[in-house]
């Protein structure tokens, strides 16, 4: 995993933030994600890339479903 420190115009120091979704730990792989913990493990950064895209589609179906309960009321 990648990592950099920047420094923004008014901060005294240095935030670091990852430049990728994936990343090993152990030789186990995680993804991040803004919205809940980081995902993981899985035992290749193929079976990452595939759980991610299941994350993605079960994200979109739920926040349909949250959109369409709130039309009904």
């Amino acid at each position: 995993m990648e990592s950099k420190k920047q420094t923004h115009s008014g901060e005294k120091q240095a935030s670091v933030y990852r430049s990728g979704r994936f990343y090993t730990v152990a030789n186990e792989w995680y993804f991040s994600v803004r919205e809940a913990e980081d995902q993981g493990p899985y035992s290749s950064k193929s079976d990452a890339e595939k759980q991610l895209k299941v994350y993605i589609l079960d994200q979109q179906h739920f926040n349909d479903k949250k959109l369409f309960k709130l039309e009904l009321i």
